[in-house]
């Protein structure tokens, strides 16, 4: 179990890194930096080529600064490495394997060392200690243990500050309830759509939130609104406390909200944040809104430099009230990618295109249409078919909804809402039209 200090009225589970001066942090990150850099150049021949074609050396980087001087990697470049090009390690040095969920094409396959792990549940425990969760708590981690690799890592997470772990997903929403109410559970930890799930329940039935013996609810694993946070906050009257983190590094685990609720700290121990134009990729500065690129200063089996992230937001070095001096960054407020993210699955148009080719009597046009039900998102597949098929029968049509809901379920593992149209109907329309926003205001 972790011991937890007391930096002014605020638990900090690591005071020697979270509350270090910001001289002595950029010292540690330089050393980690050149340290990362020789290990990839050794053992990564992506990197290699990358030094070789940029003409330097990992004992060229002087400061933090000169990380500019090499290029950005984005997804596609792991999925040109897929599935071993990208470790640095050994596989036998190798614990755990997952696959990134995003529906970009290929899967990527993730490694974690045994050291990897450690630091992974290490840097969850440390975001739990900032929300106040401690040894006294019975924690309720409603994620799927299957799909969503943080599930096993915010368990661990919060084991190791001595609070006592429930794992329930797949329970249904009433058992869930009785079970939080039985066993007293005081921290949720789920992604948002969850927590509203939670809310619309007690809602339905009339169950008074007072009977549950929440005090906490901590989001993983999906971008949430001032307006769903306000609305689980005041519906299930605890405090509501964000997580970021992205599949290919570790999600959640790469920044955590402090009691503060001011923005999310990112763990600069271990990762070099930078924010750049996403367009030019050129570095912005402190306050300055654009895309997220981390670069992995521990990672020992899958070590990234300079990933583009696909985040939008701004980081701010001010110092928090809490003590801890890492920046800062703003919640998400969108992807600058072509990623979306529906109910908390994330894919890509093209691999509905992808998935429509395969299937007789549809063409080449489709849109998606992205709404916003309460608090669930609904994704509505828009897909011209061939005039034949609408001279059929009623019974084929209705055959062919199915195969293409089971064929974009059976890939996204999202079930959508298809609707049937005409050939060049949607000519001129736009691909992706999201409406969340707009519904939601």
């Amino acid at each position: 179990m972790c011991k937890i200090q007391e930096v002014g009225i605020m638990p900090i589970m690591d005071t020697r890194h979270e509350t270090m001066s910001r001289d002595e942090l950029r010292q540690l990150q330089l050393e980690r930096l050149q340290a990362i850099l020789n290990r990839v150049m050794r053992n990564v021949d992506f990197y290699q080529k990358w030094f070789r074609d940029a003409n330097i050396l990992p004992q060229d980087f002087r400061s933090l600064d000169d990380l500019s001087l090499l290029p950005l990697i984005n997804r596609q470049t792991l999925v040109e490495n897929h599935p071993y090009g990208m470790f640095a390690v050994p596989l036998r040095d190798v614990v755990r394997l997952h696959p990134s969920q995003t529906g970009v094409g290929e899967t990527v396959v993730i490694g974690h060392t045994k050291n990897d792990i450690y630091v992974w549940t290490n840097l969850k425990a440390r975001g739990f200690a900032a929300a106040g969760i401690t040894e006294s708590d019975m924690v309720l981690v409603y994620l799927d243990y299957t799909l969503f690799p943080g599930a096993v890592v915010a368990h661990y997470g919060a084991e190791q500050l001595g609070a006592c772990v429930t794992p329930l997903y797949n329970t249904p929403i009433a058992e869930q309830i009785q079970i939080m109410m039985n066993y007293r559970t005081t921290v949720l930890i789920c992604t948002p759509n969850r927590a509203i799930h939670v809310v619309r329940y007690l809602h339905e039935k009339g169950i008074d939130p007072k009977k549950l013996f929440l005090r906490k609810v901590i989001l993983v694993g999906e971008s949430w609104s001032p307006k769903i946070r306000l609305q689980i906050k005041e519906s299930l009257m605890v405090d509501v406390y964000g997580n970021f983190g992205v599949t290919e590094i570790c999600i959640p685990g790469i920044a955590s909200e402090c009691e503060e609720v001011n923005g999310l700290h990112i763990n600069e121990d271990h990762f070099l944040p930078e924010i750049v134009d996403p367009n030019t990729g050129d570095v912005l500065p402190f306050g300055e809104r654009g895309e997220l690129v981390i670069t992995t200063l521990t990672k020992e089996a899958f070590p990234l430099i300079r990933y583009r992230t696909g985040a939008f937001t701004h980081l701010t070095a001010n110092l928090c009230p809490c003590g801890r001096t890492f920046v800062r960054m703003a919640n998400v407020a969108f992807r600058t990618d072509d990623i979306l993210e529906v109910d908390g699955v994330e894919f890509i148009p093209t691999e509905i295109k992808n998935i429509l080719s395969r299937i007789e009597d549809v063409t080449t046009g489709f849109r998606l249409v992205i709404h916003r039900e309460g608090s669930r998102d609904r994704l509505e597949v828009e897909v011209e078919i061939t005039p034949e098929i609408f001279q059929d029968k009623l019974g084929a049509l209705e055959a062919l909804r199915e195969r293409i809901e089971e064929a974009i379920y059976e890939r996204i593992r999202l079930k959508p809402i298809i609707k049937m149209v005409e050939p060049r109907r949607l000519e001129d329309h736009e691909r992706v039209v999201d409406l969340r926003n707009q519904e939601h205001e």
